[in-house]
This record gives C-alpha cells, structure tokens and sequence, in this order.
C-alpha cells in the first residue's frame, strides 16, 4: 500500500514539475535558513554547559549604590576567598585574574601577542572542566614559576615538540610548562591561552607594597579586580549566600561599606549582563523566534501553493472517489505526497546549507558545523521538520481529500467561507512576519549607524595605542621626548588604560570632604601622566591637566559625574580628595565623555598619576599616519627586546566593540529578505490560483472591452487589502518590539514614523509586482482560449 501511495504521489510531483518545483523551492529555503537559525541559537544557548557541575557555579558580582542608580561590577575584592570559607553552602571559590598578552619562547625568538593569559587559584580544574592532555591532573600549576598552555598555544611556541617542561617567557621571566591543556571550547564564556598560579600573583601583590594597609590579596577589601567564581552545594540557597557574603564583607569593613553581592549562574552569563540586563538573551530569542516563524511562512506557502492546484486536480480526486477511493486514502495519499515532496525539500536544503556555511559563519562570527553525526543538528533538523510537516501537510490533504465528486466533476471547489477566511490569514500572517522583520531590520541598521556617528565627547580620529613593555617604566619620559620629535607626531601620551572606550578597573576607596557613612562611590580609575588627556582632546570644565611635575601625585582628575555624585559644590578645584589612603586635590574636572561601551550611561571617573602606565597613545594626521607609526615602532624597538611591534587605532577598535551588533543586525536583513521572498512566492501562488478560478471570468471581461489595468486590479486588489491588514497588524507589533530593543543601550536612535511607513510601502509594492507577474499573463491572455470550454 505504502509503495503504491508513494508511486502515485511521485507521478503526481512529476505530472507537475512547475508547481512542485515551487513548492520544493520554497520549502527548502525555507528549511534551510530555519535550521541554519536554528543552529546558531543552540549555540548561543549551549553556552557554558559543557562543565558537568555548571547549574551549581556561580559568578559573584558586586552591586554599589550609587547616586542615581546601582552600578554593577564582575569583578570582586580578593578577600572573598577567605570569606567563603565561612559560608557552608560554598564547597569551594576560584579566583581568575587577567596576566597580560605576551609569551615567548626561552629564546625569545618565537614571540605570541594578543594572547589571554591569567592567574587562576588552585582549585580551578576541580571546578571547572576544561581538559588535560598533559599533566598532573592533581597538581596542574605546581609552583609559583609554572605555567600551563593550551595545545594550540604549545604548538604556536614549539611546533610538533613536546611542550611539556620547556621553558616558557613572560615579562622577562621563565616559567617551566607543567601540563598541556585541551583548547577552550567556543562555547565557553571563560577564555584563556595559558594559565599562571594565583600564587604568583599574590607574590607580586606583595612584594610591591600591597593595597595601602592590605599587604595581601587575602587581605584587599578595596581592589575590585578578580572574577570570583563559586561552586555551591546541589541544594544551596542562593539568596541566603549571597545575604552571607554581603553581611560578612560589610562586617570586615566594619559596616564603612554597602556593597552587595550576588550571585549569577555560569550558564547565564554569555547572554544575561552582571546587572541583570538582557538585552543578548533577548537576541537570541528573537533569532528562535525568526527561525520558527521562517519554517511557519514555508509552511504557509506549501499550503497556499497546495490550494492553487487544487483546481487542476478536481477529476483526479473525483475519479478516486467514484472507484472507491475513501477519504482516509485520499488524505494519506496527499500526506505521503507532501512526505515526499518535504524530502525532496529537506534534501535541497541540506546541500543549502553546506553549500552557505562558510558565508554564514562569515556573517555570524562563529565556526558553527553542519555534521550529521551532530545531536544538535539533528534536533534542530527534528523540529523544523515537524512544524514544516504538520503545518504543510495536513491542511492541503484534508481539503483535497474533501471535494464532492459530482460537485467536482462540474468543476466547483470547496469555498466555504472557513476555508477562505484561512487562506486570508495565512496571507495575513506571513506579511504580518515579513514587515515586523523588516522594520527590525531598519531599526537596528539605525541603531548601529547612530553608534557608529555617536560623539564620545573626544576626538578619536587619527589616534593609536602602542603596548610597550613593562619594565621600561623608567624609560617612558625619554620615550615620549623622542617621539614628540617627530614632525607626524601631533600629541603622546600614556596610560595604563588599554582601551579608553572601555575603562574596566575601579575602586571603591574613595574619601572625599562631605562623605556621609550611607554614601558610596564605585569609580572607574585610570592612571596616566601629563599630556595623554590633550591627545584625547578631552575638554576641561574647569581646572586643568598634570603638570608632569613630583607634585602630581597629590592631584585627582574627575568627571562631571563623579562631582554629581559625590555631592561636591562648585568650585570644585582645591577639594581635598583621597583615593586608596592617598590624600590629594581635585585639578581638573573632565566635561562627561563616554569610556565605556555605549550600553551603559556615563558614570564617575578618576585620573591620577601614582601608577606607571606603559600604554602610549599617539595622535597623528591622516598623510602623516604612517611616518608616525615608524618612528614609534623605532623607538619601541629600542626597548622591546625583540618583542613585536603591535599597534591599533582608537576607531578601529570603536568598530571592533559592535561588530557583534553588526553580525546581528546582518543576519536579520538575510533572514527578513528571505521571509519576504518566501511570502511572495505564496502570494504569485494565490495569485495563479485566482487567476485561474477567474479565468472565465476574465475572459469574458475583455470580450466586453475590459482593459489590462482593469483585470490586474480584478486580481490584485484583494490581496492588496490582506496586505494593508497585515501593515496595520505589524506596525504596533515592530513599534513595541523595536523600542523595548533600543532600550538596552543608553544611548540609541530614534524611529520617525516615516521609517514604518516606509517599511510597509516597500512590501505592498514588493507584493503588488509579485503578483502582476500573473496578473498581466492573465490579461493578456487570449479570451478565446478562455471561452472555448463554455
């Protein structure tokens, strides 16, 4: 029976290969871009998973009140770890702190830059998963001079070699390589390349003076600067631990502090931000939601593609039907039909999607991988199937399986009125989808653009950073004298900020006259020395920059926010102010730029200069770029030791900010211009089918004088109307849903109404040629050739 439902149906397909490569067409881009969506919102969500204990591990953040709102950091004091211990639902606390960018061979000859190196507690490979290849699994980071690589990281430096116990270079040091690890999975939010023992960071802490009082990172309350990652017994109580680590944290500070703390789990933290923001999480959830609504307008289109041939196939069912065709047998008859049709489809598809891989993990950003052998793809196959096959199957077999034979051998079709009010909302609700995508896609096009116009409150332009070493802290006055000889050279300055746009050391010790007990300041810090706030071209409201004198130490560079917020009256120049014990005067007071990613408002920040910063910022000309970048990289070199010259521009890195936002936004104009495409194709469908149910009608009509314009409105007005329900549907819809996305980033781009209007015009029209396409075929078709069954 089976063999003989799948001869017919394949006859059926082949006796119409127009209509059935429409249908397979349609259903195939559409399946293939459902599950390429699909695909990358599994590996959005699969995030972080791959760690066997990861529904128990949490990231600790810290809330800090604030004058006008909370802020809220990732990083944490040092002193949590010894906090901790007194917590019984903690079974252990890791701390991770970032070590730099350069490796090198013993030698010296083999140097890696960019690299993410940190310092990891001892704990951390009983916490987390990520896997050994070479090593003691008990003891990875044996003493303070090891060092643990990830195999690609080993091959970088030693080729094909064995790495293990080789000597590895890091800040003019060795350290002797104690275990290969496995390379990080994408998926996982913590990157590193090597990994140093915390131990060794707490040595240098130490030994250069510690935090004021605190001599110890077990002993530092003030230093916000480690990740502190916890895992918690199954049956832990998460408010009551984080309630334990405020009262105890507060109780060490002898309740002079109102930091809070909180607890996000590590499976939240790539799409969910350390203040509960979600503007990620709901990308991606829009994205599954696309991926479904794609398959569900393939589906629709199969459906009303279906309904159009329906008249061609009135005698064929009738026939059945007077033979004794039941219709159980029809319906299974056009399932099976459909089965095949859908593999065929999936088939397509699936070469689809090899075929478009690479440009797609181009356009996202990701190395996602289309392999049989992979669970998720199979689910991801799975459930587009599903929503195709039963969305796609059962409404065509039921209404072909319903005609009336001695109805149909007169030619009617069903037409009641349930069946066209489906059809109606189905051209409804794929218009509806295609003109919210679309307005989605203008929004975040204007959004990206208004960040990329966006006025830091500096001049970026022309401006680079160069990373010198370390050590030649003594060295940077002469490095500075020399490059200031140079013609192309306009400005230089250093800091020890890598990325001014987005600042993320802070500190809460922070003293002012006027401090009330309830009143806290969480402030981002930035040390630098005179001249790096003129090559930025950051405004002064009132005072001005450092001198470059001894007398610096004892002066303090702050924002208009931070005076707002610590309450400071005008003038504020000559206000005591002490930062980490150190005791000193306000200067100068910054007008409010932005350095830190435009999702965030402005919040306070401090200058001073009691810390080396070894990052150079150069500001050049256009013509004058590149003799710049040579004389810097001379005078680098001087100094680097054979390291490698790196250098970036201030707008480059702008770009490099949003890029994720860019993919995202890239994605959406494919994926709406192919849910447009997809819901055309139904509409040149229904167009073919109401052609044909008026053919004699037509006919008739041009007997009678009619003219082509007047016949191309017989058969597109109506739709037109579907369309204009769907426009008045989709603008209150894309208006909420736009608006509540802009609302995650502080600053953002406005939506005139125009946008919307255009929006829905470019879609009638899209749709209106559509279906001229048959509606001019149909009026310029021979009346004669209509009329002759009559």
């Amino acid at each position: 029976m089976f063999k003989n439902y799948f001869k017919t149906a394949w006859r059926s397909l082949w006796a119409n290969k127009f209509y059935s490569l429409l249908n397979v067409s349609g259903l195939a881009v559409g399946l293939a871009a459902g599950i390429l969506l699909l695909i990358w919102v599994q590996h959005e969500f699969g995030y972080d998973k791959f760690h066997s204990r990861s529904q128990n591990i949490y990231r600790i953040n810290v809330e800090i009140p604030s004058a006008d709102k909370p802020l809220f950091w990732s990083a944490t004091p040092g002193s949590l770890a010894v906090i901790a211990k007194k917590i019984p639902e903690v079974q252990s606390l890791v701390r991770i702190s970032g070590a730099g960018q350069v490796l090198s061979d013993e030698s010296n000859k083999k140097i890696l830059t960019g690299n993410v190196l940190a310092c990891v507690d001892s704990n951390f490979f009983s916490v987390f998963d990520f896997g050994i290849l070479k090593g003691n699994l008990q003891t990875v980071l044996p003493g303070v001079q090891s060092i643990a690589l990830t195999r690609s990281t080993a091959q970088k430096l030693f080729g094909t070699e064995d790495a293990l116990g080789k000597t590895v270079r890091h800040h003019e040091t060795d350290f002797t390589v104690s275990a290969i690890l496995k390379d990080v999975p994408e998926n996982s939010t913590l990157r590193f390349d090597a990994l140093f023992p915390m131990a060794l960071y707490a040595q240098n802490f130490t030994r250069n003076g510690g935090n004021g009082s605190w001599k110890t990172i077990d002993e530092d309350m003030g230093n916000y600067s480690f990740e502190s990652y916890v895992l918690l017994h199954p049956n832990a109580h998460i408010p009551h631990v984080e309630q334990a680590f405020t009262g105890l944290y507060q109780q060490a500070r002898n309740d002079d502090n109102k930091s809070k703390f909180h607890l996000q789990r590590l499976q939240d933290l790539h799409l969910v931000g350390n203040d509960g923001s979600t503007a990620a999480l709901l990308i991606v959830q829009v994205i599954f939601a696309v991926a479904l609504l794609l398959l569900v307008i393939a589906s629709i289109n199969y459906v009303n593609l279906s309904t159009a041939r329906a008249l061609t196939r009135v005698k064929e069912v009738s026939v059945r039907k007077i033979v004794g065709a039941g219709r159980i047998q029809l319906f299974f008859q056009f399932v099976t039909e459909t089965i095949l049709l859908f593999c065929l489809a999936l088939m397509l598809a699936a070469g689809l999607i090899v075929l478009l891989m690479p440009l797609y993990n181009t356009i996202a950003g990701k190395e996602l991988v289309f392999h049989p052998g992979d669970d998720g793809i199979w689910k991801a196959v799975g459930l587009a199937g599903l929503i195709t096959l039963v969305l796609s199957s059962i409404y065509p077999a039921l209404l072909l399986s319903s005609f009336k034979p001695v109805r149909s051998l007169k030619g009617a079709l069903p037409s009641g009125i349930g069946i066209a009010a489906l059809r109606k909302g189905l051209v409804v609700f794929q218009f509806f989808v295609s003109i919210v995508l679309l307005i989605g896609t203008v929004a975040m096009g204007r959004q990206m653009q208004y960040i990329k116009d966006k006025n830091l409150g500096f001049d970026k332009s022309y401006v680079f950073t160069a990373d010198f070493p370390t050590n030649d802290a003594k060295h940077l006055d002469a490095i500075k004298t020399e490059l200031g000889k140079e013609p192309a050279i306009l400005s230089v300055g250093n800091s020890s900020e890598p990325d001014i746009m987005n600042v993320t050391s802070g500190s809460g010790d922070l003293e002012w006259k006027g401090k009330t007990p309830d009143m806290q300041l969480m402030i981002s810090e930035v040390a630098t020395e005179k001249n790096f706030l003129p090559t930025l071209k950051l405004p002064f409201v009132e005072g001005g920059d450092f001198s470059g004198t001894p007398a610096d130490s004892n002066k303090y560079i702050v924002n208009e926010t931070a005076v707002k917020q610590m309450g400071l009256k005008p003038p504020y120049v000559g206000q005591p102010l002490t930062s980490h014990g150190r005791q000193g005067l306000i200067t100068g007071v910054l007008k409010d730029f932005n350095f830190q990613p435009l999702t965030k408002a402005i919040g306070p920040i401090l200058f001073h200069t009691f810390w080396k910063g070894n990052i150079f910022y150069i500001r050049t000309t256009g013509n004058g770029a590149q003799a710049a970048i040579q004389a810097v990289e001379r005078e680098y070199k001087k100094y680097a030791d054979g390291l490698p010259f790196h250098y970036e521009f201030l707008d480059k890195k702008f770009d490099a900010q949003y890029r994720a936002e860019q993919r995202t936004g890239m994605l959406f104009n494919v994926f709406a211009g192919i849910a447009i495409f997809i819901s055309c194709l139904g509409l040149f469908g229904l167009a073919t089918y109401t052609a044909q149910r008026k053919v004699k009608e037509i006919g008739i009509r041009k007997v009678l004088g009619a003219s082509v314009p007047g016949i191309v409105g017989l058969i597109s007005t109506g739709f037109l109307k579907l369309i204009l329900v769907a426009v008045v549907l989709a603008m209150p819809v894309a208006y909420i849903g736009t608006h509540r996305w802009l609302q995650n980033f502080a600053y953002h781009a406005s939506l005139p109404w125009f946008l919307f209007a255009l929006a829905a015009v470019f879609v009638l029209l899209i749709a209106f040629a559509t279906m001229c396409l048959q509606a001019v075929r149909a009026a310029m078709a021979n009346p004669v050739n209509a009329l002759r069954s009559e």
